[in-house]
């Protein structure tokens, strides 16, 4: 029994966070800004990441005009020790990063600071 309450807190979190990844998409798309979004994907079993060729990398790139990446958290999610690097790896380089939150409210502030 407890396996499936488990399982069912594990799917809310994976439905919130697919959320905030369509509202930013969307968001994206409304702009006519230029993105890609890298597509990852959990176990249903064990709820880890399963696409290792981008592990650690954010969810999405803008080119905005200036290079962006944004990558998207629900909850208390933190960022991996791997995406805290390529984090630090990608700001050091000058691109910009955004973590989004719960909502896109700093994403729709980052793009007001850039008119």
């Amino acid at each position: 029994m407890e396996r499936l309450v488990y399982r069912s807190k594990a799917d809310s979190v994976l439905k919130r966070a697919k959320g905030l990844e369509q509202a930013v998409e969307k968001y994206l798309r409304l702009r006519k800004i230029a993105f890609i979004r890298v597509e990852n994907y959990r176990c249903f079993r064990c709820g880890q990441v399963q696409n290792s060729k981008a592990n650690g990398f954010p969810d999405f790139f803008c080119y905005a005009p200036v290079v962006l990446a944004i990558e998207c958290k629900t909850g208390k999610g933190q960022l991996s020790q791997i995406q805290k690097e390529v984090k630090e790896a990608m700001e050091k380089s000058g691109i910009d990063y955004l973590l989004v939150r719960d909502n896109i409210d700093i994403l729709l502030r980052y793009f007001e600071r850039r008119k």
